[in-house]
């Protein structure tokens, strides 16, 4: 009786896990407060659980590598400029990290789970989309947001983060969803062309968002959805050319999403668009006008001016995580482009606020995802693959996204960045056996 009422415990004590970890989806797009309590939650109760069972869950080379990280942030605060302001973010960091671990057993206890979680993402997603497809044609959405200038925001109200959300979410859902394939939950025939029109549709979403980072992750997805997706060539082609036709046609039809996406991109690149503005600001920056070009725009080119200042105070440990904000504020405010929240680009911001060290931590994860992206496509290329590969390639691909180091960033230490980011870390390095 004792053992049974044990196992009994165990199993609800998961389940309430799990639960939480379905509403992460729904809590990132309505409340990232709600999304930051559930999380914390899972965390605590995924300790208690190890505590109880006397089992180290926590050793796996993931965990190890992240928690020497985690040591490493937080040491660094303690010796910032704003201490408690850095801390604060650096100690609570090990959060994502548990939160990880905590969904690579859940997946690993019961991997029937996985197909809920597939359920959930296969359903929200196109919801999400379609509430910014009424916004786009309508001007507002179901609960009555008005569309921004240019830009979608549906569900999310005045953060245009429309695009960025479905385009991070939508590999973790590809990547679920040849798990079940892997596990036999889905059916194999005709599954794969089907799915595949509702990706197609969330890039148009996309598309029509505005956002030009989202666009740049979601080619990356829809070029990987052809490679490694079972369908006839024949079907490939004509869905491809109708990919292509779609996208010319709403950039021919559609002024604001081809002014946003293409011009106003080469426009902000170009230097001599910004002088007769920034002519009028005393303050204006000498360094900016010596470059035909900017780093994408002016305000994101002179992020990286004042993150290369503040990396060169302290070029081994930067200045602390969050760091930036306060620090630019403070000295290296020379126009109103300067400073923001975070330098809006990987690289700098772990620069700036952890320094070389920082940046090679950052770097080592970056290589280990392609160098795995890399064995994987040579596998498609000179053998087959099962589903479980397949899976794992998305999750890695939804990593690598999270990383880029080119194209204009998110905060790393964002709540909301933080979480997108390591659900798929979770699903990543959980081993799914086949038990049933």
């Amino acid at each position: 009786m004792i053992s049974k009422s044990v196992e009994a415990n165990k199993i609800n004590l998961s389940n309430v896990q799990f639960f939480l970890l379905c509403t992460i989806p729904y809590s990132l797009v309505f409340s990232i407060f709600v999304a930051d309590f559930f999380l914390v939650l899972i965390c605590f109760l995924f300790i208690i659980k190890n505590i109880k069972e006397k089992k180290n869950y926590f050793n796996n080379n993931f965990f190890k590598f992240f928690f020497i990280f985690w040591i490493y942030i937080s040491v660094r605060s303690l010796f910032a400029e704003d201490i408690f302001f850095s801390l604060k973010s650096s100690l609570l960091f090990i959060r994502v990290g548990i939160f990880a671990v905590a969904v690579k057993f859940l997946i690993e206890e019961n991997p029937k789970r996985i197909y809920v979680l597939f359920i959930i993402l296969a359903s929200f997603l196109p919801i999400v989309a379609a509430d910014g497809l009424l916004q786009f044609f309508t001007g507002k959405n179901i609960f009555g947001y008005y569309v921004k200038p240019g830009r979608l925001s549906g569900f999310f109200n005045t953060e245009l983060i429309f695009g960025s959300y479905i385009a991070r979410m939508t590999p973790v859902m590809i990547g679920i969803y040849f798990y079940c394939k892997y596990l036999k939950l889905i059916s194999q025939k005709k599954s794969d062309f089907y799915f595949l029109i509702i990706i197609i549709f969330l890039f148009f979403l996309v598309l029509l968002s505005g956002e030009r980072v989202a666009n740049a992750y979601f080619f990356i997805i829809i070029f990987f959805s052809f490679l490694f997706f079972k369908i006839t060539i024949s079907k490939k082609i004509v869905t491809f050319f109708f990919v292509i036709l779609l996208t010319i046609f709403i950039f021919f039809r559609s002024e604001v999403v081809s002014q946003r996406l293409i011009f106003f991109t080469l426009d902000q690149m170009q230097s001599n668009t910004y002088q007769a503005q920034m002519k009028s600001n005393t303050d204006q920056t000498e360094v900016s006008k010596y470059f035909p070009t900017y780093i994408f725009s002016v305000d994101h080119h002179n992020h990286i001016l004042a993150a290369y200042e503040i990396f060169k105070e302290n070029i081994f440990f930067g200045s602390g995580v969050k760091m930036f904000r306060i620090i630019c504020d403070q000295r290296y405010k020379v126009n109103k482009h300067s400073c923001s929240t975070h330098p809006h680009n990987l690289i700098m911001q772990f620069l700036a606020e952890t320094g070389i060290i920082g940046l090679f931590f950052y770097f080592l994860s970056l290589f280990y995802i392609l160098i795995k992206i890399f064995k994987i496509i040579i596998g498609v290329m000179y053998y087959s693959i099962n589903n479980n590969d397949k899976a794992k390639f998305f999750f890695l691909i939804a990593l690598f996204i999270g990383l880029f180091p080119i194209i204009p960033s998110g905060n790393f230490f964002n709540n909301w960045i933080s979480i997108i980011s390591f659900l798929p870390v979770g699903l990543y390095i959980s081993k799914i056996k086949k038990t049933f």
